[in-house]
């Protein structure tokens, strides 16, 4: 008993062991990556548009088919909560016919899909044990660019203004890496050459990818 006494007053005694020392540094400890600066973040995933390019009751409409999608941003944290990036998003896509009277789904051609944007992140950081995760939302603007490469009549090819927003966790592996999954909606409107009819398009990425500091 007096053995055991002993070794519990060792252990709460200041400086028995270091133990109080080795629970205040752990207490103190800010969680990996709390410093600022320049990230860079490299990703793949899937894009899924939710609308069709464009609608023709006459003849047909078009529509981009779900594909892959990768890219990277380049992020600037200006402080602990919120940074300034710029993305660029690529996917080799495919322009699909639907609809018309007597015509199914059938591939038109090749097609690139290109966005770039501006954007502003907010990550919500935490201490303890959960500092290793962070939550984090993004909004920002740029441009979406669509490049067919079958025969274009009407012209299909179009350059529009695009807003972005999106929800992701960031998860840390080292002090300089980190693991990113993320959902973005990139909107835009196409306006078709044949009708000038504009359509309010939501591109939906899913992605993941890794990033440095």
């Amino acid at each position: 008993m007096k053995r055991l006494f002993g070794v519990l007053l060792l252990l709460v005694l200041p400086g028995g062991f270091g133990t109080p020392n080795l629970a205040a540094q752990m207490t103190s400890m800010e969680p990996p990556g709390d410093d600022i600066g320049p990230e860079f973040v490299g990703f793949v995933g899937a894009v899924q548009p939710l609308n069709n390019l464009t609608d023709s009751p006459s003849t047909y409409g078009t529509t981009i088919p779900p594909d892959v999608l990768m890219g990277g941003e380049f992020t600037y944290w200006a402080s602990r909560v919120v940074g300034i990036g710029v993305m660029g998003l690529y996917s080799p896509a495919t322009l699909n016919a639907v609809g018309g009277p007597g015509r199914g789904i059938g591939r038109l051609g090749e097609m690139e899909y290109m966005a770039g944007t501006l954007n502003l992140t907010f990550r919500i950081r935490s201490s303890g044990s959960a500092g290793a995760l962070e939550p984090y939302f993004s909004m920002g603007a740029g441009l979406r660019r669509l490049q067919f490469y079958g025969d274009e009549v009407p012209k299909i090819s179009a350059t529009d203004p695009a807003a972005t927003a999106a929800i992701g966790m960031r998860v840390a592996l080292t002090s300089s890496l980190w693991f990113r999954g993320e959902l973005r909606d990139v909107a835009s409107y196409y306006i078709s050459a044949a009708t000038d009819e504009s359509r309010l398009q939501n591109d939906i990425g899913i992605t993941v990818g890794f990033g440095i500091r």
